[in-house]
């Protein structure tokens, strides 16, 4: 059973529903997240990725790539303690997955790309409420 909690009486539907069961359970408490919509993915994928790619010569997976590492990649530093030493590492990327973006990361995703494509390459894309 999967309970949406937005207010008190939500909770106490819940509180009601564990006051009924007998046996053992387990629960899991997660806080809802508003991934990007699907509407975002086809325009993402329809609009600015199938665009860039065709201009620029890249397959859509791998304009995709490209545009993760450019506008997602972090350099990122770690320190690790051996022996009471600290060690700094330094040198590698991590980057975000745009599946896991939610709904406003992913508009300001987007958005980083317009931009870029429109300031460094001159290639205007389509607007989400443009797109049908």
């Amino acid at each position: 059973m999967k309970f949406v909690i937005k207010n008190n009486q939500d909770k106490q539907s819940l509180i009601n529903y564990l006051k009924e069961l007998e046996n053992d359970y387990i629960v899991d408490v997660k806080k809802q997240r508003n991934n990007r919509s699907k509407m975002q993915n086809n325009y993402y994928w329809a609009c600015i990725v199938q665009p860039l790619g065709s201009e620029l010569g890249y397959f859509p997976d791998e304009m995709h790539d490209i545009l993760k590492m450019k506008f997602t990649a972090e350099w990122e530093t770690h320190t690790i303690i051996d022996d009471g030493v600290d060690y700094k590492r330094e040198g590698f990327f991590a980057m975000k997955s745009t599946a896991r973006m939610n709904t406003k990361e992913f508009e300001v995703y987007a958005d980083q790309i317009r931009i870029w494509a429109l300031t460094e390459l001159g290639i205007r894309l389509m607007l989400p409420n443009e797109y049908n």
